[in-house]
Parts: structure tokens; sequence; C-alpha cells
């Protein structure tokens, strides 16, 4: 496993330099190594949907019942559920009260008041996203979720980059090198952009293809399944 660190000194070697060099301290290359963190996990997402998930179960922000025509449309702050939601990337699964609930299908946030029973809608920034249910749905439930997640920033020197096998952390400063371009990317190795290149397709293979089968992704639950 490849610490903050250890990735730090690698990527000191990759650029031909040292720790005293003004151009690459400690925060500048820390700030590299975070984005290029972001940058896989982001290509992890896109690769398979399933490798980076958690599951819980969503309360809503006000549960007194009240008459359905002054009845708001429900909502469900992910920042104020217990433990708060601060990780979320995008929503696998939809359901009533827990796993085994009807499911739920997503609608345009504009069209929920007239929608009918059992739809949502998801608005906000990933740090701060809030749920709303169309207004025939009822109210008061609790919400199963299954839902993608960005790992936790690396921030100490002892920190390992969360949601990439151990096998790949090498892959970090290969990426903060060449798809940011750091100190000049034409005047790197040809062999080592093929390195990184080799590494990277390694990576997002693994990812995507964890077993014998052929991945199956299916984006809609209600919609006909593809295959890659």
């Amino acid at each position: 496993m490849a610490s903050l660190a250890v990735l730090r000194a690698k990527l000191l070697v990759f650029l031909a330099t040292t720790t005293d060099d003004p151009l690459f301290t400690s925060a500048v290359l820390n700030d590299f190594l975070k984005d290029a963190h972001h940058n896989l996990v982001d290509e992890i997402h896109r690769t398979n949907r399933d490798y980076l998930y958690k599951d819980v179960l969503l309360t809503p922000d006000v549960t007194t019942t009240q008459p359905w025509s002054t009845a708001p449309v429900l909502s469900y702050t992910f920042a104020t559920q217990t433990p708060a939601i601060t990780d979320f990337a995008y929503w696998m699964e939809l359901r009533k009260t827990n796993d085994d609930g009807d499911l739920l299908r997503e609608a345009p946030l504009e069209t929920l008041r007239d929608a009918g029973n059992g739809f949502f809608a998801i608005s906000g920034t990933d740090d701060i996203p809030v749920l709303r249910l169309s207004k025939d749905t009822e109210q008061g439930i609790n919400l199963y979720m299954k839902y993608g997640y960005w790992p936790l920033d690396m921030q100490l020197d002892t920190d390992a980059p969360l949601g990439i096998p151990t096998q790949f952390h090498d892959v970090l400063p290969l990426e903060a090198l060449f798809a940011f371009a750091i100190g000049g990317e034409g005047t790197r190795p040809k062999e080592l952009q093929e390195r990184w290149l080799d590494r990277r397709s390694a990576l997002l293979f693994h990812v995507g293809k964890r077993g014998t089968a052929v991945h199956r992704t299916k984006v809609d639950p209600y919609g006909t399944e593809t295959y890659g």
C-alpha cells in the first residue's frame, strides 16, 4: 500500500527533481496527486458503477403527515441524515421503506408534483444533494438507497488512495505527471508515458472485469440490460 508520502516521492523521481525544488513543494505535489486520485476514481465510476457503492436507509426531513392539498413534496437532505452522507456520487437503486420495497423511478424535478406515486429527483451538488419524492407518494416513509460514492481524499502523509486497488497505486504519480502535464509533458521519456497508458488500462480492465462472466451494467432498473 502506497501512502501519500511515498506517492509524492515517486512523483519527484519522475520529475527528476528533489524535495528542495521551490516549484514542486509538498503542497503542490499533494494537490496534483489528489487531482489524479479524483480523475481515476471518476474513470472507475464510469467503468464499473458497482465497484464503489454503499447502501443506506434515508429518513425524511419532515415525518409528520399533512393533508394532501397542503403537504409539500417530501424531501430527504443527505447532509442531515444520521450519519451525514457527504460522499454521494450517483444513485444506483432506490426503494420504498427497505431493500425489499417497491422501486422508485427517477423523474425531472419540475414534474414531481404531477408525476404520480413512486417517483423521485435528486438535486444539488455531490456535497449537499437533496432527494425529493413525487407528491402522490406516501408521506413519512423511509427510503432504501444504494449509491456510488467518492472515497475520502488523502490528507496526511500516511494516507493511502482509497478506492483504488493497492496493486495499482503506482498509477497515481503517473496520472499526475501525464494527465496534468506537470513540468511539461513533452520532456518525459516515451517509455514512461507508455507505462502510464498500460498501467491505467490495466487498472480499468481490472475493475471492469472482476469475474469470468462479462460485466453487466443495468442503467435503468426498468430498462434493458446492456453488456460490455
